[in-house]
């Protein structure tokens, strides 16, 4: 019996150290994300995205988040873009509109706090659909963001007798951001439709959040990695 217990505990040791080097290949192959530093001199940018059948044509928002000390800037401009092709295949039409001059910019203060950072934002000229005053409460976060150039397939997004609206490719990768909620605000995702929603910033040249609306074709929202030159 002694011997038998014994074997089982052997097993049971090899076993374990069998899956615990598993696990360390697996997460050696997946790099822990890395967070943009919001420091002195730093400019991140976000877009957000409304495209589809409905409205047409679509819009993009950009914002850009510039650190000077403890001095903030958060510019908001707009362009309008073509819808992408209802079709399984073919690359979206590229937006070749330049961002205008900003259609409301924001200043204001950064308090560092032990859980993240508060900013107090306002604006001297409101424009419409944006607040006066904002107040945004910033986590480190790690989001699911889909590769450049991802975009919904169309498919049954209201009775479902169908397959369901799809997005490819489908395999997102981890991405490490700044998640900042808008205080007194829907923290739902951003639809373009009056509401500012969450702002996500990351490194480089950032995500952007792209809702598409094609009625009962699709209406989904993602994360995806924004395309060279656009």
């Amino acid at each position: 019996m002694i011997g038998v217990m014994l074997t089982h505990r052997v097993l049971l040791a090899v076993l374990v150290s069998g899956s615990l080097s598993l696990l360390e290949r697996s997460s050696a192959s997946q790099p822990v994300p890395s967070f943009p530093p919001l420091v002195d001199g730093t400019t991140l940018s976000y877009r957000q995205k409304l495209t589809g059948a409905l409205p047409s044509p679509g819009r993009e928002l950009r914002w850009t988040l510039s650190v000077r000390g403890k001095t903030v800037q958060l510019d908001a401009r707009v362009r309008s873009c073509p819808a992408p092709p209802l079709a399984k295949s073919g690359p979206a039409q590229p937006c070749t509109q330049a961002f205008g001059k900003p259609l409301v910019s924001y200043r204001g203060r950064l308090d560092r706090r032990p859980y993240g950072l508060e900013l107090w934002l306002s604006t001297e000229q409101p424009s419409e659909g944006f607040p006066s005053e904002l107040t945004l409460n910033c986590l480190r976060s790690v989001i699911g963001v889909l590769p450049a150039g991802a975009n919904l397939l169309p498919g049954d997004a209201c009775k479902g007798d169908g397959p369901p609206p799809r997005w490819q490719p489908t395999t997102p990768r981890d991405v490490g951001v700044w998640h900042c909620a808008v205080k007194d605000e829907s923290n739902g995702p951003w639809n373009g439709y009056q509401v500012v929603g969450p702002l996500v910033f990351a490194a480089g040249a950032g995500v952007e959040w792209i809702y598409v609306n094609n009625d009962c074709a699709g209406q989904e929202g993602a994360f995806r990695l924004p395309s060279e030159g656009s």
